[in-house]
């Protein structure tokens, strides 16, 4: 059996993304909009007042153009949106926030 590289799911990542933010004091909400389609995965509120979005992928996500367009959307109206494809990319963002 080979030795294949593993990669985590976007949910995990997502996970442990919510669970790292949480212990470092920050609330990670779901991001749901009904009637909008493509809003960012979570919003991160940190203990100082910032505030940012993240939409996870996986290693062999993709965006949506539905996405793109809501990420553009939301980064015209002074806001960050950040696109992470895995954990580590994950914690140094939300390491920026703190």
């Amino acid at each position: 059996m080979g030795r294949g590289r593993f990669y985590m799911t976007e949910s995990q990542i997502e996970r442990a993304a919510c669970l790292y933010a949480k212990s470092v004091g920050m609330l990670a909400y779901k991001f749901t909009s009904p009637g909008r389609a493509g809003v960012p995965d979570r919003i991160f509120l940190t203990p100082t007042g910032g505030v940012f979005f993240v939409e996870f992928k996986c290693a062999t996500g993709r965006i949506s153009a539905l996405q793109k367009n809501e990420i553009r959307i939301i980064r015209k109206h002074g806001h960050d949106v950040h696109v992470v494809w895995d954990f580590n990319q994950a914690k140094a963002v939300i390491d920026e926030y703190l």
